[in-house]
């Protein structure tokens, strides 16, 4: 005998209400009833009549509660359903959008003079800069948090690394007009002379002489 569901819905006020002068023996059968209907879609005990009103009662009830519960979950799925074609969807328009822009952007005189200017306010630390909402769904080039890890253990310095990243990725990799997702090592740099109090120009400097002496050394 195949089952037709192992639950379904009915609510305590309903019940109690159905079956307020009812026995014990009779409150048992409408129950027995009730479950064999929903589990089996038949009755193998014999009902008196009173019982049997009663269970057509619960069971109006009872097949209307499940057409809600239905439909409910019907509309919870779609709406899933929606929410995750939206990212995806939202990734590809911003990953094109950020490809496009990179490749025919050709700032003007005034755009490079603010680009030199947010580059400027980086060197000084520029954390101080309010954050604005950018999509943060995808950036081109963009580290992750594993590359820059190791590009610090190259270095030899210490960053730390989950606050550069949470920065950076809330302001969509930008210092104004400048995109530094593509050169984010040098982001790197300046972030750590920040922390440390020391020019980036002449940390510069020292790793550019730390190459020349490692170039001196293979040379040899």
């Amino acid at each position: 005998m195949e089952s037709k569901k192992s639950t379904f819905i009915m609510y305590p006020t309903d019940f109690l209400a159905a079956v307020h002068n009812f026995t014990k023996r009779q409150t048992g059968e409408l129950i027995i009833a009730l479950c064999e209907f929903n589990l089996y879609e038949k009755i193998s005990l014999k009902i008196s009549n009173e019982v049997k009103d009663k269970f057509n009662v619960l069971q109006k009830i009872i097949d209307d509660n499940n057409a809600k519960y239905l439909e409910i979950c019907e509309k919870r799925k779609n709406n899933a359903k929606q929410k995750a074609s939206k990212p995806r969807a939202k990734v590809q328009q911003t990953d094109s959008k950020t490809s496009a822009k990179l490749l025919t952007d050709s700032p003007t005189e005034n755009e490079s003079e603010k680009e030199n200017e947010s580059e400027s306010d980086n060197d000084n630390g520029g954390r101080e800069r309010e954050v604005q909402n950018v999509d943060n769904s995808g950036f081109v080039g963009a580290p992750s948090a594993d590359n820059v890890a190791d590009y610090c253990k190259e270095l030899g310095i210490a960053v730390d690394v989950p606050a550069f990243m949470d920065w950076h990725i809330k302001r969509g990799w930008r210092h104004g007009k400048k995109y530094v997702a593509l050169d984010w090592q040098k982001a790197v740099r300046q972030w750590y002379c920040k922390d440390a109090g020391i020019s980036i120009t002449s940390f510069e400097a020292e790793l550019a002489s730390r190459q020349n002496e490692l170039g001196k050394g293979k040379a040899v």
